[in-house]
């Protein structure tokens, strides 16, 4: 028996079996997709890195409330993904607190309780075996995987959005039977969460979705198993202490930026140059969706032609509202659109499964062969982009790139050969093969981690003399918080010699582009310790960097 027929045959046991086999198999899948990179990838400017180093000073601070970052505030989002990677913190030990890593737990975490959750969701709307690929699906795209490995709020969010979907699943399928127990608490439990997450991304996402069912379905009255009064006390009992104490904190501070410049101005103009046009998703979601967009072709004829089953209306329910949402926002990134993932993956999985027993036609035939190519395309990608600073690609690279061969070969073996479940295994390979050969890769891509090379310097210049101030001039990526031993601070030339012309010892980091006029302010002579050249990912531009110490 070929190998690929046992896996088959092995997956659809799996499927048939207690559905706690299936949720331990896809825990482990999960995990081996997120984990290459997680550990050895630096400090990603700069979204991970401010809500990292926010954490840490509020580890470091005591203070559980207000948000700070370097020496001013954090208010872009809620405190529930700091205390989060601050109990990451106190759970490793404060000793790791400038390991990236540890502020990504939560993250990796909630990625794998996305794709468990998924699962659970699936089971009530398509069964147990599309369960099972749904969950695959969802566990091998790249934009998950992403958020798997990012100290940032997307993973988190989209697991509050998925425990409360589990419970308005089972309520649309199974009524008020299918809520007895605390399923309605989770309801609650789970928006109030998601609200010290993200704010009211969310509740729209969940809102939206039932605003659309009792659309399609006529009528409120099938919600109240949700227990809307006490389940509303109990989201204000988890929401309101901590905005109350922020607005007691910061007074208006944090409602004029999460509110006001965070969430309104992303609304209506592209933020931080990444505005696009309406529409951008749709094409964009071939590639953030990959590999699981392979088997999209199916979802979306599922959708369409079985949009009047209660499963595929729940789903359809879910996705079009926030889908619509997100493009008319100006403002767009590729992981704004992941809280819809988990649906489009499961009317995929559906749609995959109960296609009609025939050969792949030859348009499919094309589209699958452009599909698999683009693994070697999307591995190519980083070895393009380090060429420019002269870095080869290595044996992980060289490795990612087998996988994924492997995973290419599999997948059209399989897709090939009608076979149903099989292919989900190569297209693991394929999710896992990109990971390797992307992260591993960029990882040791020194030059486009500057700050790693500016804390080493940092390092020595506290052999040299004890606990010399640490400054630096124009360059001011948020990765350097949370790498030097103590807090940088970020000055303009004359500012910066001031203060370390007093200091009786001080570290310097003066750029290229800001050295005369330091040079000019600066009364005292210091020596060189270092020059630190490369890329800023943050920024996007060159960096040149030299480190004075002056004692």
């Amino acid at each position: 028996m070929l190998l690929r027929e046992r896996a088959e045959l092995a997956l659809a046991d799996l499927a048939a079996g207690p559905s706690w086999r299936s949720m331990l198999f896809l825990a482990v899948f999960a995990l081996l997709l997120f984990l290459p990179g997680f550990f050895s990838l630096p400090p990603i400017d700069r979204d991970e890195t401010r809500f990292a180093q926010a954490s840490r000073q509020m580890v470091e601070s005591g203070d559980f409330i207000d948000i700070r970052l370097g020496e001013g505030t954090r208010y872009k989002k809620p405190v529930g993904i700091y205390w989060l990677q601050a109990a990451a913190v106190k759970l490793v030990g404060v000793a790791q607190d400038q390991k990236i890593w540890v502020y990504r737990l939560p993250s990796l975490t909630m990625a794998v309780a996305a794709v468990l959750l998924t699962y659970l969701i699936a089971l009530s709307l398509v069964g147990a075996q599309a369960a099972l690929v749904a969950a695959m699906l969802l566990a091998s795209c790249f934009v998950l995987g992403g958020e798997a490995r990012l100290a940032k709020t997307d993973a988190t969010l989209l697991a509050t959005i998925l425990a409360a979907q589990l419970v308005l699943a089972r309520l649309h399928m199974g009524g008020a039977a299918a809520l007895r127990g605390g399923w309605a608490w989770l309801f609650w439990a789970a928006m109030g969460v998601s609200m010290l997450i993200k704010g009211p991304i969310g509740p729209m996402v969940v809102g939206l979705t039932i605003l659309a069912l009792i659309v399609l379905r006529r009528g409120i009255g099938w919600l109240a198993p949700l227990r809307w009064g006490w389940g509303l006390l109990l989201f204000a009992a988890i929401v309101l202490p901590w905005y109350v104490a922020i607005t007691v904190t910061s007074g208006d501070a944090f409602w004029a930026e999460a509110l006001g410049r965070d969430l309104l101005g992303k609304i209506g103009e592209g933020q931080e140059s990444h505005g696009a046009p309406f529409g951008a998703y749709m094409l964009a979601v071939w590639l953030t969706f990959w590999p699981a967009s392979i088997l999209l072709p199916f979802g979306l004829w599922y959708g369409w032609s079985a949009r009047r089953m209660p499963a595929v209306m729940f789903c359809l329910a879910w996705i079009l509202p926030s889908w619509l949402v997100f493009e008319i926002t100006a403002t767009k990134l590729i992981h704004y659109v992941l809280p819809t993932y988990p649906a489009l993956a499961m009317l995929t999985a559906a749609g995959w499964l109960e296609r009609r027993e025939a050969p792949l036609g030859r348009i499919y035939g094309l589209f699958l062969g452009l599909f698999l190519l683009l693994a070697l395309g999307l591995a190519a990608a980083p070895v393009i982009f380090s060429l420019r600073f002269g870095v080869a690609p290595g044996a992980i690279w060289a490795l990612g790139v087998a996988i994924s061969v492997a995973g290419m070969i599999w997948v059209w073996a399989a897709l090939r050969r009608g076979d149903r479940l099989a292919p989900l295994l190569g297209m693991g390979a394929l999710s896992l093969g990109l990971s390797v050969s992307l992260f591993g890769h960029l990882a040791r891509l020194a030059p486009i981690w500057p700050s790693n090379a500016m804390s080493e310097i940092a390092v020595e210049a506290d052999r040299l003399c004890e606990a010399p101030a640490i400054l630096s001039v124009g360059y001011e990526e948020p990765s350097l918080l949370l790498l030097s031993p103590r807090l940088p601070l970020f000055r303009p030339a004359a500012a910066a010699a001031e203060i370390a012309a007093a200091a009786p010892c001080a570290l310097v980091f003066v750029t290229a582009e800001q050295k005369p006029a330091f040079d000019a302010a600066m009364p005292k002579t210091g020596e060189v310790l270092g020059q630190v050249t490369g890329f800023a990912l943050g920024g996007a531009d060159q960096v040149d960097v030299t480190a004075y110490l002056f004692r």
